[in-house]
Order: structure tokens, then sequence, then C-alpha cells
């Protein structure tokens, strides 16, 4: 062997090495490292990081693989120990799976059943049942069950008087197996102290049980039969239980369709309309089933029922009340629908009549007292002309009365202008001019306002222009009020078949109007607003961003 001589280091290289692995194990680089030396150190505890992460990841992987095997070992325990035989077999009737006591019931080791086909541990003539019961499981995947004796080479037909089984199967669609479990029924004593013990449930229960032969003849009813339909054992073996029904009360084909659908499906429910010995009607919910032999061929249908009638006509009288719930519910909508059509009918002809009437107001005002107050003030005029030199003090009284009136003229023509503004009958542009003329004269704020060409407003009716013009006076009354606003923008637009009128100020907002400030005195003014917009076919929306200001946009088609 060659003995290889480890190289010496010097005193620097072993404290170099010394602070490079204090450095590790501190997660903090050596105070002296250079850039490529920290790039390395980073490196490694990158390294060193990913290490611990994979060890902890498979560590928690081997003992999540340690819990399965102990599960896996229970449950093949709990299998193999059941009490019960338990069988899997692929789509060959061959058995790929077996406990315990499915080896003891087949009187075969359990090794050895593996590979071999069920089949043969049945008597042959339950073979060719075995075989058809095997098929339509796989292929309608639904569970069932049958009773079949084992095989006896003892016995001339091989089958045992002594040992009968009861397969009941299911279908695993992923594996494609069928999964079984048998049980032993006996000796014929066993199996007829097992019918006793069914019997004498079946007379305890409340539901009336019928059973026919496969000529559809009762051959048993139990106590509650008789309790329900009046009619005694006697009178009720060997008839069909069509005796018990009212034949006129079922739709034509009823009873067809039922006894098509249980032949083929092996059952059948829903509800029968009888008649009990007495005459009285009654309505019985019926489940019927058919009980097969080891053939596969039907040798019994079975039939349970009770009586629904209350239940029935609860049901009907409930349908009925709903329905005329309905009905009643589609009227009072019809009348509310009609009546809120009415109100916005007469809402709008009480805006017209309104209009019309500020309009014949303000024009016999104008008439009327305009003219007087004109008069007046021309006479109190030449009467402080004439007074003016010889009387000091009925002049200085004339000129008092005279700014009182010139007071009420400009009172009236206030009036006048909020009734109906002669400016309106110039067109749309003016009236809106005078408007934000007026709200900057009143109010001391900056209105700004954008109209287009007066060409492009040529299709705007004297009906729209009216509640435009309001809408904008609304709009800046509660600007006025309550906006807190420094500024108010009005902007009218036309293009492209539409008439677009937009209020904008940087106020503190408004609330949504909600249902509970719908009858607010503030809201009625635009509860108003988009009433009269909507009449003239147009659109109300109002913007109130979070950050403040608040925007009134009117919509129109031309």
């Amino acid at each position: 062997m060659i003995k290889r001589s480890r190289p010496e280091l010097d005193p620097g290289q072993l404290r170099e090495i010394a602070e490079w692995t204090a450095a590790s194990r501190s997660n903090q680089p050596p105070a002296d490292a250079d850039s490529d030396q920290l790039k390395h150190w980073h490196e490694l505890q990158v390294s060193q990081i990913e290490l611990n992460m994979q060890q902890q990841a498979l560590a928690e992987l081997q003992s999540e693989r340690d819990e399965a095997d102990v599960m896996h070992q229970r449950y093949a325990a709990l299998y193999d120990q059941a009490p019960a035989g338990y069988l899997s077999l692929n789509s060959g009737g061959e058995i790929v799976r077996a406990n315990l006591a499915a080896g003891e019931l087949l009187q075969c080791r359990r090794d050895a059943l593996i590979d071999k086909r069920f089949e043969q541990f049945l008597a042959p003539q339950a073979q060719i049942g075995w075989r058809r019961f095997l098929n339509q499981l796989f292929e309608s995947g639904t569970r069932a069950v049958m009773e079949a004796p084992l095989f006896d080479p003892a016995t001339p037909d091989g089958a045992s008087a002594q040992r009968r089984v009861r397969v009941e199967a299911n279908l695993d669609v992923e594996l494609s197996r069928c999964r079984m479990i048998l049980t032993d029924i006996g000796t014929p004593d066993v199996r007829d102290a097992a019918r006793l013990r069914a019997m004498r449930v079946l007379d305890n229960i409340n539901e009336g049980v019928l059973v026919c032969d496969v000529a559809q003849n009762i051959v048993s009813v139990n106590h509650a039969f008789t309790v329900l339909t009046g009619y005694p054992v006697e009178e009720a073996l060997g008839r069909n239980p069509r005796f018990l029904g009212r034949q006129d009360a079922h739709p034509r084909g009823y009873h067809a369709s039922a006894m098509h659908q249980l032949r083929t499906a092996g059952r059948w429910e829903g509800d029968v309309f009888n008649r009990r010995r007495d005459g009285s009607a009654y309505v019985a919910h019926m489940s019927l089933t058919v009980i097969r032999d080891d053939d596969g061929a039907i040798s019994y249908f079975i039939g349970v029922f009770s009586d629904v009638t209350a239940q029935r006509e609860a049901d009907a009288a409930q349908l009925r009340w709903s329905q005329e719930l309905d009905a009643r519910v589609e009227e009072r909508t019809a009348e509310l629908l009609e009546s809120r059509e009415q109100l916005r009918k007469l809402a709008v002809h009480l805006e017209v009549v309104k209009e019309e009437e500020r309009k014949r107001i303000a024009r016999d005002v104008h008439d009327e007292l305009g003219q007087n107050l004109l008069a007046l003030r021309i006479d109190m005029s030449m009467l402080s002309a004439r007074t003016s030199v010889q009387h000091g003090l009925l002049h200085q009284r004339v000129n008092a009365a005279l700014e009182t009136v010139d007071a009420t003229i400009r009172s009236v023509r206030g009036i006048m202008n909020e009734l109906w503004p002669p400016v309106l009958d110039l067109g749309l542009a003016a009236a809106l001019e005078w408007q934000a003329a007026e709200f900057r004269k009143r109010s001391g704020l900056a209105c700004m306002l954008v109209l287009p060409e007066e060409a492009a407003l040529g299709g705007v009716s004297q009906d729209m222009a009216t509640v435009l013009f309001r809408a904008v006076q609304e709009a800046l009354s509660n600007v006025r009020r309550h906006a807190a606003a420094s500024r108010v923008e009005i902007a009218l637009s036309a293009s492209g078949g539409r008439l677009v009128l937009s209020v904008a100020d940087d106020g503190v907002g408004m609330e949504p109007l909600s249902d509970a400030r719908r009858g607010a005195d503030d809201s009625f003014g635009l509860i108003g607003m988009r009433q009269r917009v909507t009449a003239q076919g147009g659109r109300l929306d109002i913007a109130s961003p979070a950050g403040g200001g608040c925007r009134l946009t009117l919509s129109f088609d031309l």
C-alpha cells in the first residue's frame, strides 16, 4: 500500500479555514472576505439551505410512506380476517383476490382460489344464471344480488341441499372488477326460520305488502294490507291486484307502462288510485320489485304500498294556493304597472300644465302688473320733476316712493324670470347664457359655459329645451345650496344625432340617491328632473367620485 503524505499547511491557511468554518456555522461571512469569497460563501449557504429542505421533504415522504404501509397492513388484516367471504373477479369471472372466509365457504385454500372461475364452485343448474348475472353487472354497473346452491359432487345433480350462498356484487369501474360478498344462508331449517322472522317483521310494519306469483296472482299479504284495503286474507289470495284499483282514474296505458318498466328494470314506483272494500277511494303510493330465480326468470312480484291520500290532498291544496297566489301576484303586478304608467303620464301632464301655467302667469304679470308699474313709475317721475324746485319735502317723499316702485319692478321682473324667462323664447343657447350669468351674479362662483354651434341645436324641440333649462336651473340651485363648490362647468354638445348636457362642480360631492332618501325633501328636485328627462325619452346620470365633485349628465336622441 502506498501511503500518501498530507500536505502541510502554514498557520495563515489554517486560520483562514477556521474563519470560513465559523462563518458557515454562524451564517456570517468572514470580516476580511473579498467579493469572490463572498460569492462562494453565498453559494455554500444556498446549497446548505437546499440540502436541508431536501432532507426535510425526504423525512416527510418517508413518514407518509410508513403511515400508508401501516394502513395497508391494517386493511389487509381486516380483509383477511373478515367473517364474511370477500372475492374480486375480473370480467371473465376469474378470481383475482379472496380472503380466508371465502376459502372456508368454498372449501378451498385461499391461494388455490386465484385464477379459478367462480362458477365452478356453483351447482351446474345455477351456472347459466350466474353468467347472465355477471354480464348484466358489467354492463349496467349497478349493485345486484342473487342466491345459488354450491357444487356438491356427492349429489346426482351436483347441487348441495345444505349449502347455499347469497352473492352481493358491485362493480369497480376503474379496475373493471366485480367485488362480491358471500354469505352462507345455511340449511333449509335456517332459511325457513329467516323467512318466518321476515314474515313477522312484515306483519308488524304499517305499509301494506302483497306478493304475487309469475301469473300476477296474490299469494301472500300482510296484516297492514287488510287494514289499508279492508279485504281479509282469504278474499285477496288468488286474485289479480287490479281488483283493488279504480281503472278509470288512471290515464290510458298507465298500468301497461308500469309493468313494462317493472319487467325490464326490475322496479317501479308511483301512485295508484285504489278503492277499499267499503267503496271509499284512496291514493296509494306503490313500490313494485321483482324476484328472480337462479336462471334469471321472474318468480315473484312484491308490492309495498301506503295510503298517501291526505298528503296528496295537501299537495293539491298547496298547488292550488300557489297558483291562486301567483295569479293574484300577476294581477296585482299588472295593476301596479298600470298605476305606475298612469302616474307617469299624470306627472308628465302636470309638468306640461305647470310650465304652461308658469308661462301664462309670467305673461299676465308682464302685461298687467308690469305695465301698471311702468305707468306708475312714469307718473312718479313726472311728479318728482315738478316738485323738485318748489316743494322740497314732497320731492323727497316722491323720490322715496319712486325707489320703492323701482324695487317692485325688479322683484316682478325676477319673479317673471323664475316663472318663465322671456329669453327662453329666443332659444336654448340664449336661455343657458342668461342662466349662467344670473348664477354668477347671485352666487359669486365661477361658471363656465360651453355651447355648440347654433345650427347643431336645430333639432331641439321647445319641450326638450324647457326640460334642459329647468335641469340646469335645478342643478345650479343644488350647487349653490349644498355643494360648497368654487367652480361650475356647463357643457352642451350635439353630434351624431345625440344631445348631451352636463353640469359639473368641484364641491364635496353627493351620496347615491338610495331608497332610504327618496322621500327626503332635498331629493324631490332630482326625482322631478329624472321624471321630466324620462318623459322626453332621455336619460339622467349622476356621478360623484370619491375624491369629490359631482357631474350631472342628461342625454337625448334627437
